[in-house]
């Protein structure tokens, strides 16, 4: 290998050192691994972390509530604007329906099962 020691001196490093080096660079890498893998495991703080996170979404609901009525509003203005949308755009229309279309057929099947 052509790694330095010193990259003032630019001495080449003894295989010994060299082998240090990759043992150590081995050694924090699996340090690193079993660290991540122990995160994933721990199934308990994951669940802990999961229902704050759930938590805090549900917090957020009480203010997308107050926010409602003012959309309802703009609601009537906006499906009148839908047929100028549909002729300027008829391609991402239909696209927007057939996902629409699925959406509520999957939607019914599970209400069904």
């Amino acid at each position: 290998m052509s790694t330095t020691k010193n990259a003032a001196h630019r001495e080449p490093m003894s295989d010994s050192e060299t082998l240090r080096v990759d043992l150590e660079e081995t050694r924090q890498h699996l340090a690193d691994t079993v660290q991540e893998l122990s995160r994933r495991l721990n199934v308990p703080h994951r669940v802990k972390e999961t229902a704050g996170q759930a938590g805090q979404k549900m917090k957020e609901v009480p203010g997308a509530m107050k926010q409602l009525p003012g959309a309802a509003k703009q609601l009537p203005g906006a499906v009148k604007q839908l047929p100028v949308i549909g002729k300027r755009h008829p391609k991402a229309t239909a696209a927007i329906g057939g996902a629409v279309a699925l959406g509520v057929g999957a939607w019914m099947a599970r209400r069904h099962s």
